[in-house]
């Protein structure tokens, strides 16, 4: 006799989970350079309390109203719903989170005994943006995400920078900085994956450029 045998899935499917709108958004992702060989040169225990100090720091220094969707090991993904930050607010944001950061690298060397060899930079994007939820976590989605993650690879030679997408500074609100000739030569356009072209500008502040934004 044949038998149909019904397996009954662990969990049941919650439709909302998919009705997901998409928003226009900013995307700001502050990033730790000098992570990976921080990792490979610290033992495990003093590695994993110093990055989480120096996140936590990155967070608290957050005066943009910004939510965050994940934590990336070096990295912050937050986001903000609605028309574009300007650029000049996106560079003050990273000149606090600068200064917080520096601040907890000095902090954490003289505790730990230790030349944390660490700095931060910035990518700022803008497009379209979904979420979806997994248990309690609420999640980005959509092609601005993964071209975020792209600018991560971009070809700036610095440590230190923040790295302004056109799409993002395509707003009146930037209009008058992209007619500045100091920061025409800081223009860049790269293709990703051999696919889409992006264009974007970038800020070296490796020569402490905050003390210029700031005044």
């Amino acid at each position: 006799m044949n038998r149909t045998i019904t397996r009954q899935l662990p969990y049941l499917i919650n439709k909302n989970v998919y009705e997901s709108k998409v928003v226009e958004g900013t995307i700001i992702m502050p990033d730790i350079s000098g992570f990976s060989r921080f990792v490979e040169t610290t033992d495990v225990e003093t590695g994993k309390l110093i990055t989480s100090k120096l996140l936590n720091a990155i967070i608290k220094s957050n005066v943009l109203d910004l939510q965050i969707s994940e934590i990336e090991g070096d990295a912050v993904l937050f986001f903000k719903y609605g028309k574009r930050i300007s650029a000049n607010d996106i560079l003050h944001q990273f000149c606090l989170m600068k200064e917080v950061f520096n601040q907890e690298v000095k902090f954490l060397e003289e505790e730990f005994q230790l030349n944390i060899d660490l700095s931060l930079k910035l990518i700022a994007h803008y497009g379209p943006l979904a979420q979806y939820n997994i248990g309690k976590f609420e999640k980005l989605y959509g092609q601005t995400v993964i071209e975020a993650h792209q600018l991560l690879k971009n070809s700036v030679n610095s440590n230190t920078y923040v790295l302004l997408s056109d799409a993002l500074l395509d707003s009146e609100e930037n209009s008058e900085l992209k007619k500045l000739n100091k920061f025409v030569e800081n223009t860049i356009c790269e293709v990703y994956d051999d696919i889409k072209k992006i264009c974007y500008t970038f800020f070296d502040f490796e020569n402490d450029l905050c003390k210029k934004c700031i005044a």
